[in-house]
């Protein structure tokens, strides 16, 4: 029997609430009880109703989706939780992740499919309950879902811009003075960013002078002046501040002046730049604080390919698609060589170890030059072209467009191990060596694979697109000047930023495998800060 817990007045109506406890047909009656004290009275019972009670279903978990299937320490594994209420009542889901903490989301319409997420502390395998209850706070059995969680691995965060495109260029890791960042440009908003590697959240944004124009290349740091070089589209070679103020630009020209010629990615020693141009040349800058001069022009009369470098003696070298690689003089007034290596076609990539260089052709092999006069020293062929690669304290690195992975002997060329990663995987990027004794390579498709570089075994393998919707960005068949897809770089701490074609992504590294310093050349352009110096910084 229930009473209200207040008195009304003659015409007012009056509610009140019960909950019954079994189920089945109840019978209802009410009746009033007059106010006086001294002497209640009560009415009449009313004309009985009958309420049928019904059981309460108990909700049900219909299946949980994790991802990625084996998350990282610190980095957020979404859960996708999909239940149902066999009355339609509203649902909320309750999850304990079995490392002292749960979550207790608000009530949803059943049937609901819902996602939480979570950052386990540790690498372990966790065991995380998944329940349901219903708004009566009736709880469905939980379903247990054991959650491997590795110490590296998987995307700790990644970063689209405002129409779901990632960066566009190799990214640059620079220290702004507050935090360590990422520097890259994006080709479908047109704009030069500046995202915190921590989080993945934007500092700073940039545009060219002129709206419409994208930038170019890939961006690279000059200490001795603290500016970051890149150009775009319009033709204008900018130096940027680390707040992404414009320094200087040129030539500097009126918009219907400029000549419209991209520029590709720099090379820098001391305040000396070394960039090359659509209009097959290499131009040699002084950067100044306030304004870059151009001291000389080499012209190549061929298209250059992807990037130069640097010698510790200042002497620059680049490919050509003409089959040729060059070495020239610190102030390009001086051709030391030029030797032809194939008939016709790209040679990218050349590096610097010591007093030999290593560049990959078009025509699937990889070869030694002696850095004094040209000569090849030897060749090794690959199954399928290598386009960039890397050296470590004992090997050379590289991948092919046909899903394979080398290493081989500096000296003499033999193949140390090689591995392929799978039918239609391709790798165009440089590969990254660590201090830890592994080495990055990743794909075109933005599997990001940590391999061992002493005999190759695969220590894990992530799929960077499973965290969002993949894209499709094919290489042209013949590459230009800046037709190259971008190249993973790494955090000083150790995370791998892996440039993708539907987003950036930060990778958890391992934070006792930040760049090996020891490696003669162990990414693309050599160091952190892009110089493609060998005695760039790191």
């Amino acid at each position: 029997m229930d009473t209200t817990l207040s008195f009304y007045g003659a015409g007012e109506t009056a509610y009140v609430e019960h909950s019954w406890t079994t189920a089945g047909v109840m019978t209802v009656k009410a009746r009033v009880i007059s106010a006086e004290s001294y002497s209640p009275r009560a009415s009449d019972w009313s004309v009985p109703q009958t309420v049928t009670v019904h059981p309460n279903g108990v909700p049900v978990v219909d299946g949980v989706h994790h991802a990625p299937p084996a998350p990282v320490i610190y980095a957020e594994a979404f859960f996708t939780i999909k239940a149902h209420d066999p009355d339609g009542d509203p649902i909320r889901e309750i999850i304990d992740w079995g490392d002292g903490k749960d979550t207790m989301t608000n009530l949803f319409p059943s049937p609901c499919s819902v996602v939480v997420s979570h950052a386990f502390g540790q690498a372990e395998i966790f065991k995380v309950l998944i329940a349901v209850q219903d708004w009566w706070g009736a709880p469905s059995l939980p379903e247990t879902v054991m959650v491997p969680v590795g110490a590296a691995g998987g995307v700790k965060w990644s970063w689209q811009s405002y129409d779901g495109l990632g960066l566009s260029t190799s990214p640059l890791a620079l220290n702004d003075g507050q935090d360590e960042c990422i520097y890259a440009g994006c080709t479908e908003d047109f704009k030069f960013y500046a995202i915190r590697a921590r989080d993945g959240r934007v500092k700073q944004h940039a545009t060219a002078r002129w709206p419409g124009y994208i930038f170019t290349g890939n961006p690279a740091f000059c200490k001795a002046t603290q500016h970051i070089i890149v150009g775009s589209s319009e033709g204008e070679l900018y130096a940027l501040t680390s707040s992404l103020s414009r320094a200087w630009e040129w030539p500097n020209k009126p918009e219907d002046s400029l000549p419209l010629l991209a520029w590709g990615a720099p090379a820098i020693r001391d305040n000396r730049l070394y960039v090359p141009r659509e209009d097959d040349s290499i131009y040699y800058f002084i950067d100044s604080v306030d304004h870059g001069v151009r001291v000389a022009t080499f012209a190549a009369n061929a298209g250059i390919v992807d990037a130069p470098v640097i010698d510790a003696q200042g002497n620059v070298y680049f490919g050509t698609d003409s089959g040729y690689p060059y070495k020239i003089g610190p102030d390009l007034d001086t051709l030391f060589w030029r030797t032809r290596l194939i008939a016709s076609g790209e040679i990218h990539s050349p590096v610097v170890g010591g007093g030999t260089i290593y560049c990959s052709s078009g025509s699937s092999y990889i070869c030694a030059i002696d850095a004094a006069t040209g000569t090849p020293l030897w060749t090794v062929t690959t199954g399928g072209e290598p386009l960039r690669l890397a050296m470590g304290q004992h090997a050379i690195f590289g991948g092919t467009d046909h899903g394979t992975v080398y290493s081989l002997n500096p000296g003499t060329g033999s193949i140390n191990w090689h591995e392929s990663l799978g039918q239609g995987v391709a790798f165009a990027a440089a590969p990254i060596v660590v201090a830890n004794g592994y080495v990055y390579f990743q794909s075109d498709n933005d599997v990001l694979y940590c391999m061992n570089q002493a005999d190759g075994i695969l220590v894990w393998s992530c799929e960077c697109d499973s965290y969002l919707p993949g894209g499709d960005s094919p290489r042209p068949k013949k590459l230009g000047l800046v037709d190259y897809a971008p190249n993973p770089s790494i955090t000083s701490t150790g995370d791998i930023i892996v440039a993708g074609q539907a987003a950036l992504f930060c990778v958890v590294g391992y934070p006792e495998g930040p760049l090996d310093q020891l490696a003669p050349w162990p990414k693309w352009q050599h160091d952190l800060y892009n110089t493609g110096n060998v005695g760039g910084g790191r």
